[in-house]
């Protein structure tokens, strides 16, 4: 096995080589692909994330734009539909149409900032700058924008958003010197400026932010240099500098660079067509100790297809790209990955049920990686998500841990809550979403305070089966009226009300 993938190599230094301009022919197969499909290298690895396969998209897609914002995964303009507008709905598991851009390309670069999807360039639309505000159902408005210079709005660049108000947008020149061009547009005022260039040139690259440094890593070689060279820009110091190789010289991974807020992810690599081999091994960069590791298999062999982490729900979207029979044989299969290093917590299950005391969510961990604390967020439809507690982490263990939260005071309809867990150094990851209906109590009911004994207060919950005006008052031992809590008309449901009880003295106390 080992003679036969190093003959592999040699044959694919022999017909592309390395040092030497790219022919006209090699730059066309670069950009629309090929017949001729490099096969995977697979080696042995331990399993850490396990993949699940999700219903197809609407389409076969490749070469693709990629954006998860909120609860929707947008995909739009593959190379075989350029006007592929498609929306994964993550919580209801389903796919729903979304709206096409307006200047539909593939090869584009794209990124989410501030809850919008941005869209640089592509073969078939060059010079052209949009960005893609979600709506309501996986639809969404587009808005045109400032272009910048033709030398970076190409097929082979890539953006990224900084972190702070900046995209920042990568490309490179084909031929001597390989000259680098490398600018931020300012997501406020519109304008475009020049910054720091990389040392190493490079072509179809994909770029990922982590803690104030932008990381460019793999793609096709412009100026001769180790194709695993991986390079890292620090944003305030308007500096770049090499760090650790990439562990196989991967070409065009404009596509599968992704990030978690921790670590800078390689999901497979954008390969499987002319000289450009298809890796189906994931990676995974900390930069805190500069290294790569192994960390599984993608699960079938695919080139040009896509990934990115679903940093809210603790898990990892992959698909599309084109099977390995051909260089644009592009597939509608999409999987999640769950389980990996995304997430300090394995979450185990995450459940909630509606009774008379409000919303009860069950939650198990596997394992707990420097868990501080849980907390959990409630929202209902097109609402902001609203945190209503937490609940005190593990730590670091390797056995199973069973959780429990009450929402006392849940809204009437179809709810959905969120659970994040915070590490000691202040990280914050979400881990799990699940969907609750909470239908209107079927009684008149005043509920235990809780905490019981407390010190100064307490929370005092109610349900409602119908609109009404509630009064409630607080007494001492003696039926002397010390305190009214509520007055006024509430509406059907559950609610709570707080009992400051600063202002009195010790002893019991009584509520109707």
């Amino acid at each position: 096995m080992k003679n036969l993938l190093l003959l592999v190599f040699l044959l694919s230094v022999a017909l592309y080589p390395q040092y030497s301009d790219p022919t006209p022919e090699q730059l066309f197969l670069e950009e629309h692909g090929s017949n001729d499909v490099t096969d995977p290298l697979v080696p042995p690895v331990t399993e850490l994330t396990n993949w699940n396969p999700l219903p197809a998209a609407p389409n076969a897609f490749g070469r693709t734009i990629i954006g998860a914002i909120g609860e929707y995964v947008y995909i739009f303009a593959s190379q075989n539909a350029s006007s592929m507008a498609a929306a994964y709905h993550i919580p209801s598991n389903s796919w729903v149409a979304s709206t096409p851009c307006q200047f539909p390309a593939y090869n584009s670069a794209y990124c989410v900032a501030k809850g919008e999807l941005y869209k640089f360039s592509g073969t078939g639309a060059t010079s052209n700058f949009e960005k893609f505000t979600p709506t309501a159902g996986g639809l969404g408005t587009w808005t045109t924008l400032t272009a910048t210079t033709t030398s970076l709005m190409n097929a082979q660049s890539a953006i990224v958003y900084g972190g702070d108000n900046y995209i920042y947008a990568y490309s490179s020149g084909i031929s001597s010197p390989y000259p680098s061009y490398f600018s931020r547009f300012h997501l406020v005022n519109q304008t475009w400026e020049n910054v720091a260039t990389p040392q190493y040139a490079r072509r179809y690259a994909g770029m990922a932010a982590v803690n104030g440094n932008i990381y460019l890593i793999g793609g096709l070689l412009s100026d001769g240099t180790s194709g695993d060279i991986a390079q890292k820009y620090d944003i305030a110091a308007n500096t770049w500098s090499v760090i650790a190789p990439v562990p196989e010289v991967l070409n065009f991974t404009k596509w599968t660079v992704t990030e978690d807020g921790r670590y800078v992810y390689l999901l497979g690599s954008g390969g499987g067509y002319s000289s450009g081999a298809l890796s189906s091994n994931v990676y995974y960069y900390d930069p805190s100790t500069n290294t790569w590791a192994l960390e599984s298999i993608c699960p079938a062999p695919r080139g040009l297809a896509t990934g990115v982490i679903l940093k809210e729900y603790g898990k990892v979207f992959w698909g599309g790209g084109n099977d390995g029979s051909s260089g644009t044989a592009y597939q509608s299969t999409v999987w999640e990955g769950v389980g990996g290093p995304y997430i300090p917590v394995e979450l185990l299950a995450f459940s909630g049920v509606s009774d008379q005391n409000g919303v009860t969510l069950n939650w198990s961990t596997a394992t707990e990686t420097n868990n501080r604390v849980f907390h959990i967020e409630r929202k209902k439809g097109g609402d902001e998500w609203t945190r209503i507690g937490n609940v005190q982490g593990s730590g670091t263990v390797t056995y199973k841990n069973d959780y429990s939260f009450t929402d006392h005071s849940p809204v009437a309809g179809v709810l959905y809550y969120r659970l994040s867990q915070e590490d000691f150094d202040g990280t914050l990851h979400y881990v799990g979403v699940t969907e609750v209906n909470a239908g209107l109590p079927q009684e008149f009911r005043l509920g235990q305070n809780y905490p019981n004994p407390f010190n100064p207060a307490t929370t005092i919950s109610f349900s409602l089966a119908a609109d009404s005006k509630v009064s409630l008052k607080v007494y001492d031992i003696l039926g002397n009226e010390v305190m009214i809590l509520a007055g006024s008309e509430f509406s059907a449901g559950t609610h709570n009300i707080n009992f400051d009880a600063s202002s009195l003295t010790s002893g019991v106390y009584l509520y109707r």
